[in-house]
């Protein structure tokens, strides 16, 4: 009967749930990683995001008040 068992179980689980786990957490990683390495690299490539990073925060003046044009 335990032959008929894991013949069952096999079929519903056709790999081991070890590998499932470690499967998924290294996509996981991955996309972390890959995240990190997109906001690393982002300001170095596009002039808009290292603008936005070297912004100084403006919150003495006025909300209404804008850069002269001098």
């Amino acid at each position: 009967m335990s032959l008929a068992a894991s013949g069952i179980v096999t079929s519903i689980v056709p790999f081991d749930p070890t590998y499932g786990v470690t499967i998924v957490a290294s996509i996981m990683l991955a996309v972390i990683v890959l995240a990190m390495v997109f906001f690393a690299v982002a300001p170095l490539v596009s002039d808009s995001w290292a603008d936005q990073l070297s912004a100084t925060s403006t919150s003495s003046a006025a909300p209404s008040a804008e850069p002269s044009d001098d």
